[in-house]
């Protein structure tokens, strides 16, 4: 039994930000699952299931910079993320990338 919500329409993002993504549920072949309702999941069988958290709030193109290392450090964003979304410089990311190594505070 599924009883799942933001399959269909995912969090929208407030005052510019993007929207989130919608939840997921599937069995471990890739054949995708309904969000609600009962179904059958075979013997042996394993149900994926992601659950994104909220849309985004503002225009990431105001973030400062300092705080958008601060999130790829930490492992919030990825650097495919910081990079598209942040306009994070590779010079940038790569300068996270080693200080996390390293184990510097950022």
């Amino acid at each position: 039994q599924a009883m799942f919500d933001r399959v269909d329409h995912p969090a929208l993002g407030r005052r510019g930000g993007s929207a989130g993504a919608p939840t997921t549920i599937a069995q471990d072949d890739g054949s995708a699952m309904n969000g609600k309702g009962k179904q059958f999941v075979a013997h042996g069988r394993r149900v994926v299931m992601a659950f994104p958290g909220g849309a985004g709030y503002g225009d990431p193109s105001e973030r400062s910079v300092e705080l958008v290392k601060h999130d790829l450090a930490r492992g919030y964003i990825s650097a495919e993320t910081a990079a598209k979304d942040y306009e994070l410089s590779v010079a940038d990311i790569a300068d996270v990338q080693a200080a996390v190594a390293r184990g510097d505070k950022i």
